[in-house]
């Protein structure tokens, strides 16, 4: 059985610690995790777990030689700026896609796609394939 209490001050130590350097940087390491390490790290409402809360708290005192005022705050932190960079990057990603895709760019996509499928399963037209099938006969004769 969980239990979580959060207070004033405890929210108040977060808010402070949400802008600190070392809680960016692990927020920052956090965006390269994998989805399931996440899952492991925080759960899905965003309360991070035991196991997180420990190693955040060290890897803070490690960084700064400091601890967090309550306990979990240093993890509560970098959830939080977790949360902040991802939804930063999930703007900059939809600002900078085409509002439209024209024809002409869908065909080339779909040209890249088809060259790709052809490379990856073999084609016997395939120019790709081709040089691949003789590099792989020159590289037999030769022992390489």
């Amino acid at each position: 059985m969980s239990l979580t209490v959060v207070s004033p001050a405890f929210d108040q130590s977060v808010e402070a610690l949400a802008d600190h350097p070392v809680i960016h940087e692990m927020a920052i390491e956090l965006l390269a995790a994998p989805a399931p390490m996440l899952r492991l790290l925080i759960r899905d409402n965003g309360i991070p777990t035991a196991r997180f809360m420990e190693l955040a708290s060290d890897r803070f005192f490690e960084q700064t030689g400091e601890r967090g005022r309550h306990l979990g705050t240093v993890a509560r932190a970098v959830a939080v700026r977790f949360r902040a960079l991802l939804g930063e990057l999930t703007t900059a990603l939809r600002a900078s896609l085409p509002d439209e895709v024209s024809e002409a760019r869908a065909a080339d996509l779909e040209a890249e796609q088809a060259i790709r499928d052809m490379w990856e399963h073999g084609s016997p037209r395939c120019p790709l394939t081709k040089y691949a099938e003789a590099a792989g006969r020159a590289a037999d004769r030769f022992n390489i």
